[in-house]
């Protein structure tokens, strides 16, 4: 577990030279100026479609039991928050998709913060998963790489429970982060994973896991 982590953020810490940071955020602020509200219109769970229901439900066990493996650590337990069951959430309307929050938390040893969405289409049906993380910039992580652990690991842990490959996703990070890219997609199984890595440096990353419909 340790050794994947650390792979990660050795990776990291090679692809991102911290160059551009404020023209980012500049760009940033740009962005949120011009965003428009949009009105939130609720969905309720129970209207969701039955199939997709029970791959959510099966997906938030999965992700559990991982949670539980890290806590269950002998050498070094990181405990995760687990994502509440039974799952009651509402789906809100969010950049042209529904969008269910399974989890939202913050770090528990450090600053930091990641919340995980199941993502559904118009006719409420499973189209895939994301999960955002808010950590420390890089300039201020430490070697063993403990003030990102949470947010990685919590990604780790969507790997598992959707069965894709760790070590295939670890690879295309990386080939990401060497080529200097924004976003980088790659596909494992039915799934199409992309990263948005261009604020990585700051501390902030997302990664979408989206069904090949």
């Amino acid at each position: 577990m340790k050794k994947a982590l650390l792979l990660l953020l050795a990776v990291m810490l090679v692809g991102c030279s911290g160059e551009g940071t404020e023209k980012n955020k500049e760009e940033d602020v740009k962005k949120e100026e011009s965003v428009k509200e949009e009105k939130v219109v609720p969905v309720k769970y129970e209207e969701v479609d039955a199939e997709s229901k029970a791959t959510v439900e099966k997906f938030v066990k999965k992700y559990n039991v991982r949670v539980d493996v890290y806590k269950q650590d002998t050498e070094e337990p990181i405990e995760l928050e687990k994502i509440p069951e039974p799952i009651t959430n509402d789906l809100n309307k969010e950049e042209g998709i529904l969008s269910q929050i399974l989890l939202e938390t913050d770090f528990k040893k450090h600053e930091g913060h990641y919340k995980v969405v199941a993502k559904y289409n118009e006719d409420k049906k499973l189209i895939g998963y994301k999960i955002s993380v808010e950590a420390s910039p890089i300039n201020e992580v430490s070697e063993e790489g403990d003030e990102w652990e949470e947010g990685l690991l919590s990604a780790m842990s969507i790997i598992d429970a959707i069965g894709l490959n760790l070590d295939k996703n670890e690879e295309e990070l990386g080939k990401a982060l060497d080529e200097e890219k924004d976003t980088h997609t790659y596909t494992d199984s039915n799934y199409n994973v992309t990263f948005h890595i261009a604020d990585m440096d700051l501390g902030e990353f997302e990664v979408n896991y989206d069904l090949i419909q």
